[in-house]
Parts: structure tokens; C-alpha cells; sequence
């Protein structure tokens, strides 16, 4: 029986990390050890992986899309960035919900540097901590809650278009990888079509 005091600690230590159990009415985004799932997984796998349910990007390559298209959702997904880090999540219609590692903080919209919503609270972590994001979008607008807090609510993902036109009302999700060729790491992600 003594000896079990001794094995445990070592299973512990040795077992990978276990993900957050998918929600009720959920579907998990990340496969347990490639990259299913999402478009042109053979390519993308030099520079994004998964490893004890993360998925990390090294800063290299390209943007992370979905297989799959969604129009009306609620995407859930833990974020986290190390100094100077910059990355996103592209909606249908080409915006992009911000995270980033500048005083205005994350969950604002940025498309193409020249149309900003800035988030209308702080709510980022210090860098290196997991941050959560809510993204729900319904009819063409977006709402926004980053680590339980609302940081934008019903913004028209069509907005900011040069020229002013109609977005795409579906289509695929877009991790961005860093335009700085800085990491970043995403867990638990998950989505619900509404």
C-alpha cells in the first residue's frame, strides 16, 4: 500500500493535460493530436500543432481556417499571447476580433488597420495568463465577452468596409497567426451554430 503514495504523484506528473469537457450543445474545434478539422491540415501543420490539448502556432505560416462554415454562433476559446504578441479571430464578413498585447486591450474589431472598435473595457490578463473569449455572433452582429466581461456588444461585423459593402454572411472561422511572427497558444475551443 506504500508504495502507491509514490505512483500517484508520477502518474500525475507523467499524464498529459486533460481539456475542458466539451459544453452541452458544443462542438470541440480542436481534434486530441492534429489538426482535423480545419483546411489544408497537412500544410498548416509545419507551423501550427497540438499538444496536450493546446493548439500553438509558432509564429510562422499562415491563418488557421475552419473546415467548416458558420453563420450564426457562439464561439468559446482560451487565449494566450507573450509580449508583443498580436493574433485574432477572423469572422464571416472579414473582421477581426483583436487579441493583442496594446493598452486598449482585446476583443475589439480590427479590419485591415483602417476601421477600429475599440473593446469599452480592459479585461486582458497579464501576458502569459489564459484569457477567455465568448464570441457570439447573431444576423450580422457581434457580441464580445473577454474573462467574463462584455467588451463589445451588437457591432455589425459589416461595418468598415473600404468601400462600404455587405460582408459575407457566412463562412469559415480564421485563427490569425501573429503578423509579428510572435507564438501563440488557443485551448478549449468550442462552438455552438444558433
Amino acid at each position: 500500500m506504500n508504495h502507491l503514495r509514490w505512483i500517484l504523484p508520477l502518474l500525475l506528473l507523467t499524464s498529459p493535460l486533460i481539456a475542458a469537457d466539451v459544453p452541452d450543445g458544443f462542438t470541440a474545434l480542436i481534434a486530441p493530436h492534429d489538426l482535423t478539422g480545419w483546411q489544408e491540415a497537412t500544410t498548416a501543420a509545419e507551423h501550427w500543432k497540438v499538444e496536450n490539448g493546446e493548439l500553438i502556432n509558432d509564429g510562422q505560416g499562415t491563418d488557421l481556417v475552419t473546415a467548416k462554415s458558420y453563420r450564426n454562433f457562439e464561439l468559446r476559446l482560451e487565449w494566450k499571447i507573450p509580449l508583443k504578441g498580436d493574433s485574432g479571430v477572423y469572422l464571416p464578413g472579414g473582421q477581426q476580433v483583436q487579441i493583442w498585447a496594446k493598452d486598449t486591450g482585446s476583443g475589439g474589431f480590427v479590419f485591415n488597420h483602417k476601421y477600429t472598435v475599440n473593446p469599452t473595457a480592459v479585461a486582458d490578463k497579464p501576458l502569459g495568463e489564459w484569457n477567455a473569449f465568448q464570441i457570439k455572433l447573431v444576423d450580422g452582429k457581434v457580441t464580445v465577452t473577454l474573462n467574463d466581461k462584455v467588451v463589445m456588444q451588437d457591432v455589425p461585423v459589416e461595418k468598415g468596409f473600404d468601400p462600404p459593402l455587405l460582408g459575407p454572411v457566412e463562412g469559415p472561422l480564421r485563427l490569425q497567426k501573429s503578423p509579428h511572427n510572435v507564438p501563440s497558444t488557443f485551448r478549449n475551443i468550442f462552438i455552438r451554430e444558433l
